[in-house]
C-alpha cells in the first residue's frame, strides 16, 4: 500500500503542473501581426512591420512598389531611391537620413526615421505624409497600416492630364473654343481649382474674338472620376479699339435717329433726368432682375442719382453693326465724379445695343450691352 501511494503522488503532481502550464498558455495574450494595405489592397511586405518607441515602421520597398514607384538599391553606397513622376524618396542607410523631393525630412528628433539596414529597410510611416498627395495611418485597434493617395491631396500629373482633357472637351463642345492655353493648377483640398485661358473666335453676329479667363472647380468621384462643379469667367475682348475704324453702312434716317438717341441719353444722365432715361428704354425688354415695373425702375434711378453725382462724356461713338430693327454702337465714355475731384476718373469701352420697335422709334436695349473694358485716368 505504501508503494502504491509513492507511485501515485508523483503522478498527481505532474498532472497539476501540466494543468497550470495549460492555464498559463491559455491566458497569455496573442500578439496580432500588423497588416499593411496600400490603396485598400493588402500587401505582404518582405519584412514585417514593427512598433518601436511608439512609432510604426513599415517596409519601404514593398509599399512604394505597390504605389507604382521605381525603386533602385545601391548596395555599395547603401542608398535607396524611389521615383515616380509625382514624388521622389532617397534613403541614406549609412546616416539614416531620409529625403522627400530632394529635401531632408525629419519627423521626430528623438526617433529614427529608419530601422533595419539593407534593401528591405523599415521606415517610419510619417515619411509618406511628407509628399503632397500620400498619407499613411496606423489603426491600433485593428493593427492595420493604410498607405494611400489622399483624395484631398495635390492631384498627380496623371490626374492633371485627365482634368485638362475634360476641360478641353467641355469648352470645345459647349463654348466653341478654338484653343485652350495657360492651364495651371491653383489649389487643391475640398475642390481642385485650375485656371485656363479659352480663346473663342467670333461667330454669327459677334464682332470680336475673346479670351475667357476661366477658374474651374472640380472634384473627384468614385476614386478617379473628375467632375466640373463650378466655372467662373472673366472675359477679355481682343482688339476692341479697332472697332472705331469699322463703321457700318447705315441709312441716313436711322443714323440720325441713333445719334440723337445716344446724345439724349447722355444728356438725361448728366441732368439726372430719370423720367427721360426710362422713356428711352426698350419697352419690350425685361426691366432687370428684381424690378417688376417701370415705376419701380424710375424710383431706383432717382435713388442712384441722389447717391451719386456723375458726369458722362462721349469720347467716341461708332455704329459697328446695323440691321433695320437693331444696331450696335461702339462707345467710349469718360466718367467723372463731380462731387469728389480726388476720386479716380474712368474711361469705359462699351458695345451699346439699340432696337427699333413697331412704332418706328429707336430705343436703348441695355440687356444687350457689353462692357468691353475700363481704365482709370
Amino acid at each position: 500500500m505504501k508503494v502504491k501511494s509513492a507511485l501515485i503522488l508523483p503522478l498527481v503532481i505532474a498532472i497539476m503542473l501540466m494543468s497550470l502550464t495549460s492555464v498559463s498558455a491559455a491566458t497569455k495574450p496573442v500578439v496580432k501581426p500588423i497588416r499593411v494595405f496600400v490603396q485598400d489592397k493588402e500587401i505582404r511586405p518582405t519584412a514585417a512591420p514593427v512598433i518601436r518607441g511608439g512609432r510604426v515602421y513599415i517596409e519601404f520597398r514593398s509599399v512604394v512598389q505597390a504605389l507604382g514607384f521605381k525603386v533602385k538599391y545601391d548596395a555599395v553606397k547603401k542608398v535607396i531611391n524611389a521615383d515616380s513622376e509625382d514624388a521622389s524618396f532617397m534613403i541614406d542607410l549609412k546616416t539614416g537620413a531620409t529625403y522627400v523631393d530632394g529635401k531632408r525630412f525629419v519627423y521626430d528628433l528623438e526617433a529614427p526615421m529608419i530601422i533595419v539596414s539593407g534593401a528591405n529597410t523599415l521606415v517610419m510611416n510619417q515619411l509618406f505624409h511628407a509628399t503632397s498627395y500620400l498619407g499613411a495611418d496606423f489603426y491600433s485597434d485593428t493593427k492595420i497600416v493604410k498607405v494611400y493617395e489622399a483624395p484631398w491631396g495635390k492631384p498627380k500629373k496623371a490626374d492633371l492630364r485627365t482634368i485638362q482633357s475634360i476641360i478641353t472637351t467641355h469648352f470645345q463642345t459647349t463654348g466653341g473654343a478654338s484653343s485652350i492655353t495657360g492651364f495651371e493648377l491653383q489649389s487643391w483640398g475640398t475642390y481642385v481649382t485650375v485656371s485656363a485661358d479659352v480663346t473663342i473666335r467670333k461667330s454669327g453676329d459677334e464682332l470680336l474674338d475673346r479670351i475667357e479667363h476661366e477658374i474651374i472647380k472640380m472634384d473627384r468621384e468614385d476614386g478617379d472620376h473628375w467632375v466640373i462643379r463650378d466655372i467662373q469667367s472673366v472675359t477679355e475682348y481682343l482688339d476692341f479699339k479697332s472697332l472705331s475704324q469699322k463703321e457700318a453702312s447705315v441709312p441716313e434716317v436711322d443714323k440720325s435717329a441713333i445719334v440723337a438717341l445716344l446724345e439724349a441719353s447722355i444728356k438725361a444722365k448728366n441732368e439726372e433726368n430719370a423720367e427721360a432715361l426710362v422713356a428711352m428704354l426698350n419697352p419690350d425688354a425685361p426691366l432687370g432682375l428684381g424690378i417688376s415695373s417701370r415705376e419701380e425702375l424710375l424710383l431706383l434711378l432717382k435713388y442712384r442719382f441722389l447717391k451719386q453725382d456723375i458726369e458722362y462724356e462721349t469720347d467716341k461713338s461708332t455704329i459697328v453693326s446695323y440691321e433695320p430693327n437693331k444696331a450696335t454702337v461702339y462707345v467710349v465714355l469718360t466718367i467723372r465724379d463731380k462731387e469728389n475731384g480726388e476720386e479716380l476718373h474712368f474711361r469705359s469701352y462699351i458695345l451699346l445695343s439699340l432696337v427699333k420697335t413697331s412704332d418706328g422709334k429707336w430705343y436703348l436695349n441695355p440687356n444687350g450691352d457689353v462692357m468691353l473694358d475700363s481704365e482709370t485716368l
